[in-house]
């Protein structure tokens, strides 16, 4: 019987939001509260505004709170570990890039980078895919990466004469992704998600905080001056209307606001911007100006740094170079230290320092991530309202990232694996939802639950 057929004979039973298979409170309650906030501070990264908040080491007290109130609840068994295919092929990354150390070019670098900072993504994934069991826990976890978009980027607007510039472009306050050209990629991210939660929800509040995202994320946005960023949220823009805005009166309002609230900073843009992002199409009129040329230096060194890349990976392609080993291997070759360049690209960087086999199992993760998604989409979420706008956005948002990471290195950062969590996540719950679709109801009570039981 297909999965349809059950939902639809059995659409007259209310169904709960539950905690995969469980019933109750959904467990680790302290292990999510410990994650919110120490997603709030690797994205907001209030130690960039106020610098004596980085001797508290916020993420690292955070991320060890939400470790131990974890399995403290795993060994008094409160909870049970979740296998999901993403988090195997995850497991199976990490295993790999172990097993590389020996063969790295440094390897004590690659033993460095694979403690700090893969180890404590992993392990921070590890726990989204954990405790991100029901709507509202993925909800408030999306709250916390838009509102430190909006305490990052208005207070770099506003504090303008006090953050970082290079040149006439804007750098910001922040030095992780909501900082330089990581901004786009940010926000192309969470454009989606930001058009679903409007949809969602009616509140003057809510709409309040979304359009002051929206609005500051754009003009800061204009100010890095960021090519790939500005592509990246167009992508965004365009999957966000085809995918999550489409049939909805609210969604198509939301969707017309981000467009001119991307075309008003467009039009107030400074020149800087214009000069940029002017050598996409036409770079010959611009020959004299050193804005430009800026740029279409900063264009053939990303060519150069592919171009390496790609010799890397045929000289070395089971282990590759090492993780974190490009920059090393490229300043030793041309003899400059200055020559230490990054690859700019996430595919670039994964198949360059660990291997084919490696960018075989990231892009493996993308691909499992996005069918799943559309199973979601397509079969379960059609009787749920919520989990269908929910998928679409992060189906949009991986996107989205993917295409980003063509201008970017983040292979071994938290970013990418909390939109996979999340995506494991809405897994969870669209299997709850079957499983409780097709399980017949005794009204039988325990002594300890006001549920009743399952037979």
């Amino acid at each position: 019987m297909s999965t349809s057929n059950v939902i639809g004979a059995n659409e007259a039973i209310p169904v709960p939001d539950l905690a995969g298979a469980s019933f109750g409170e959904p467990a680790c309650e302290w292990t999510f509260v410990f994650v919110w906030l120490f997603t709030f501070a690797i994205y907001a990264r209030p130690e960039d505004i106020l610098p004596s908040l980085g001797e508290l080491h916020l993420t690292f007290a955070l991320g060890l709170c939400a470790g131990l109130a974890y399995f403290l609840a795993l060994g008094s068994g409160g909870t049970r570990i979740s296998w999901s295919p993403q988090l195997q092929i995850v497991s199976l990354l990490t295993i790999w890039f172990f097993v590389g150390v020996p063969f790295a070019y440094w390897k004590g670098g690659s033993l460095h980078q694979l403690v700090h900072p893969w180890l404590k993504t992993f392990f921070i994934f590890f726990l989204l895919t954990q405790v991100l069991v029901t709507a509202d826990r993925i909800q408030k976890l999306l709250w916390a990466i838009i509102l430190s978009e909006l305490l990052v980027t208005a207070y770099s607007i506003v504090e303008s004469s006090k953050v970082m510039w290079v040149g006439d472009r804007m750098l910001g306050v922040s030095l992780g992704i909501l900082g330089w050209n990581f901004l786009g990629i940010a926000a192309a991210s969470t454009i989606p998600y930001m058009a679903a939660l409007f949809v969602l929800r009616k509140s003057f509040l809510r709409t309040t905080l979304l359009i002051a995202t929206v609005c500051s994320l754009m003009w800061m946005l204009v100010l890095t001056a960021s090519r790939g960023g500005i592509l990246n949220v167009l992508v965004s823009i365009a999957l966000s209307f085809l995918l999550v805005l489409r049939g909805s009166a609210r969604g198509k309002m939301v969707g017309v606001a981000t467009v001119l609230a991307l075309m008003v900073s467009v039009s107030l843009a400074p020149t800087v911007f214009w000069e940029r992002v002017g050598t996409l199409w036409n770079s010959s009129e611009l020959q004299a100006n050193m804005t430009a040329a800026s740029a279409r230096e900063s264009t053939e060194d990303r060519l150069v740094a592919l171009k390496q890349a790609v010799e890397y990976t045929l000289e070395h392609p089971i282990f590759g170079l090492g993780i974190g080993n490009f920059g090393i291997a490229s300043g030793i070759d041309v003899g400059q230290s200055t020559a230490w360049r990054s690859t700019h690209n996430t595919y670039a960087e994964i198949c360059s320092e660990a291997g084919v086999p490696a960018l075989l199992l990231f892009i493996g993760l993308i691909i499992t991530t996005l069918r799943n998604l559309t199973k979601i989409i397509r079969t379960i979420a059609a009787k749920d309202a919520e989990l269908d706008l929910m998928a679409r956005a992060t189906l949009v948002s991986v996107l989205s990232f993917s295409f980003g990471a063509i201008f970017a290195h983040l292979t071994y950062e938290y970013y990418l694996y909390y939109l996979i969590a999340i995506a494991v996540g809405l897994q969870q719950r669209a299997r709850a939802s079957v499983e409780l679709a097709t399980t017949d109801w005794i009204p039988e009570y325990n002594a300890n639950s006001s549920l009743p039981k399952m037979v």
